[in-house]
C-alpha cells in the first residue's frame, strides 16, 4: 500500500508518513553518542592489538640467527601498525558523520510537506529533544572524565566539543529543521495562480 502511494507520487514530493520528520531529532542525538564511543573503542581496541602484536614480535627475537627465524616485529610493524595509523581517521569520520546527520535532518524537513497545525506538536518535540539531550551531554561528560579506552576520547577534539553543547545543539537543528518544514519549500502545485 505505502509503496503503491509513492509510486503513483507524480509530483516528486515527499509525504510525512510517521518514519522519521520530528522524531528524526532524538535518532541524531544517540546515534551521535553511540557513534564516538564506538569509533573511540575501535581505536582503543587496535592501538592494544598493535601494541601486543609488536611485543610478541620482540620477543621472538630471542630467536635471531636460527633458520626458522621470521622478523615479526617488522611484520608488526607493517600489518597492524599501518592499520593503526589508518584507523586514527575515525575520529574525523565521528564528526563528519554527526554533521551530515544534522544536514539529513534539515534537507528532510525541507523535503516534508506537513500541516500547519503540525507546528505546535514539532514545537513540543522540539523542546522534549533539548530537555532529553542534557543528560545525554552529562553522561558523555562523565564519559569523558572517566578516562574509558586509556583517554582515546579526549582525542576527539570536535566530536567533544559537540556532544558536551549538545543542547545548544540539538536547539539550533530543532529550530532550523522546523523553519525548513514548515516555509514549504516544496509547494503542492499552482503557484504560478495570482488569485
Amino acid at each position: 500500500m505505502k509503496l503503491r502511494s509513492l509510486i503513483n507520487n507524480k509530483k516528486g514530493q515527499l509525504t510525512q508518513t510517521g518514519e522519521g520528520g520530528a522524531f528524526s531529532i532524538f535518532t541524531f542525538m544517540i546515534t551521535a553518542f553511540l557513534i564516538v564511543v564506538f569509533f573511540a573503542g575501535l581505536i582503543y581496541a587496535m592501538g592494544l592489538i598493535n601494541s601486543v602484536m609488536h611485543n610478541a614480535g620482540l620477543a621472538n627475537e630471542v630467536n635471531a640467527g636460527k633458520e626458522s627465524y621470521t622478523n615479526m616485529t617488522l611484520a608488526s610493524d607493517q600489518i597492524f601498525g599501518q592499520v593503526y595509523q589508518s584507523i586514527q581517521a575515525l575520529r574525523m569520520v565521528a564528526i563528519v558523520y554527526i554533521l551530515a546527520l544534522a544536514v539529513a535532518i534539515m534537507v528532510t524537513n525541507a523535503m516534508v510537506k506537513i500541516h500547519p497545525l503540525f507546528f505546535f506538536a514539532y514545537i513540543l518535540l522540539g523542546v522534549l529533544a533539548v530537555v532529553f539531550s542534557v543528560p545525554i551531554s552529562n553522561s558523555y561528560e562523565t564519559l569523558l572524565g572517566s578516562g574509558i579506552y586509556n583517554g582515546e576520547l579526549v582525542n576527539f577534539t570536535a566530536s567533544n566539543w559537540f556532544l558536551l553543547n549538545l543542547p545548544t545543539m540539538v536547539l539550533i537543528i530543532s529550530v532550523l529543521g522546523g523553519i525548513f518544514m514548515f516555509i514549504n519549500l516544496v509547494r503542492g502545485g499552482g503557484e504560478g495562480n495570482l488569485q
